[in-house]
């Protein structure tokens, strides 16, 4: 009875810290295991009454390592980046040039969008040869959104002319706009992270 009364015990104990148990008894295999790193084992020695032998449960201790993040270090130089409101979302494109802006790209004024490109749902970055590293940045920071080449004419008010020295064109569409680069990026249920 001391000996049932041991072992409920020694499973509370374990249950309550999630330590690895085993029985000494008939049954030989554990109680309670738990699935995590066994790094330093001790004993704990339970009282007893005088006429019955120590009972000794042997206990673990577990380590749980930091998760690792890894960040891809942003192309900030070697383009300018313009984006184009592609919704009806008012002041979209200026909200996110602004981000842009404050994390240290070289922008260009904020725009419509017009023709093919004037309503979309998914939000899209065209990019000039040799400014790739920043335009994958971009969309990077918006969620890994698609990078394209940059068509001829240019989808945005004004046409061509109107990207001036502009090199990546952010089409923003009903699926970012609006939000803020952080959700953009991390959003449950957005295109999110690697």
């Amino acid at each position: 009875m001391i000996r049932n009364r041991l072992l409920v015990s020694a499973l509370s104990f374990c249950v309550a810290f999630g330590a690895a148990c085993s029985s000494n008894g008939a049954g030989g295999g554990p109680l309670f295991t738990t699935r995590q790193s066994t790094i330093a084992p001790t004993s704990i020695e339970l009282p007893t009454t005088s006429s019955e032998p120590t009972t000794t449960i042997e206990t673990t201790t577990t380590t749980t390592l930091p998760q690792t993040v890894t960040t891809l270090p942003l192309e900030l130089a070697g383009g300018v980046v313009k984006v184009a409101n592609a919704t009806e979302v008012e002041e979209a494109a200026q909200q996110l040039t602004n981000e842009l802006a404050g994390v240290g790209f070289a922008v260009a004024e904020a725009t419509n969008s017009a023709g093919k490109d004037e309503e979309l749902s998914t939000s899209k970055i065209y990019v000039k040869a040799g400014s790739e590293a920043v335009a994958q940045s971009v969309a990077y920071l918006m969620g890994g959104i698609e990078v394209l080449r940059m068509p001829t004419p240019a989808w945005i008010f004004g046409g061509t002319a109107a990207l001036g020295d502009t090199t990546v064109l952010v089409m923003l569409g009903s699926d970012l706009a609006g939000s803020p680069l952080l959700v953009m990026r991390f959003e449950p249920g957005r295109q999110g992270p690697d």
